[in-house]
This record gives C-alpha cells, structure tokens and sequence, in this order.
C-alpha cells in the first residue's frame, strides 16, 4: 500500500515538474520568436537613411513631399505587417497555454480522484486492522 502511496504522489510530481518544463518551453519559444521579431523592426531603420536621403537629394519641394508620402505608405504597410506577425506570436502562444492549461487541470483532476481513492482505501484498511 505505501509503495503505491509513492509511486502516485512520484507520478503527480513528474506530471507537475513535465507541466513546468513545458510552460517554460512555451515562454522561451516565444520569448525568442518576438525578439527575432523585434531585430526585424529594428533594422528596418533604413527608413530613416531613405528620409535623410530625401532631403539631401531632392531640391525641389514637390519631389520632397512626393518622396515622403511614399516612404510614409510603404512603412505603414510594413508596420501593419509586423503588428499581424506579432499578433499571431501571441496568439499562437496563447492557444497553446490553454491546451496546456487544460491538460494539467484534468491531471489534476485525475490526481486528485486518486490520491482521494487512495486515502479511503487507507482510512479503510486502519478502520479494519483496529477491529
């Protein structure tokens, strides 16, 4: 009886310490997914040399706010991109911390109905050994 008190409390521990390691996967995954994301943005500052370069090749002011509002359009574009790509990161994470969620509430359910089935069983056993 006690060997199987340890084998399931050994069994609700690996279970818990699988869940950890799992979520800290999770976390890490996309920890790293947002940052490559974020080294993206980052050299994309190449926006800023081509509005430098606006101003430093063109004369004429029509030329100036043509250029801009062209520059203005593609970054937007390219911003609308990388919000939708962060997003889906997100949400990808998310879904996948809910599945996790939910399998370690059913372990725990499951766990529970055991260690519950367990102690009955004990409470049983003194109950007849003191008759």
């Amino acid at each position: 009886m006690a060997n199987d008190t340890m084998k399931l409390y050994k069994d609700i521990t690996d279970k818990s310490i699988a869940s950890i390691k799992k979520v800290s996967e999770l976390n890490l995954r996309t920890f790293e997914a947002l940052a490559t994301k974020q080294a993206e943005i980052v050299q994309n500052a190449e926006i800023s040399k081509k509005l430098s370069a606006i101003f430093t090749d063109s004369k004429d002011i029509n030329d100036i706010f043509s250029a801009q509002s062209d520059l203005a359009n593609a970054y937007t574009e390219e911003l609308s991109s990388n919000v939708n790509e962060i997003t889906d990161i997100l949400n990808g994470a998310q879904e996948e911390l809910t599945g996790l969620a939910e399998e370690a509430f059913e372990d725990a359910k499951s766990n529970a109905e055991k260690v519950a089935a367990e102690v009955k069983a004990n409470a049983e056993k003194i109950v007849a050994d003191f008759k």
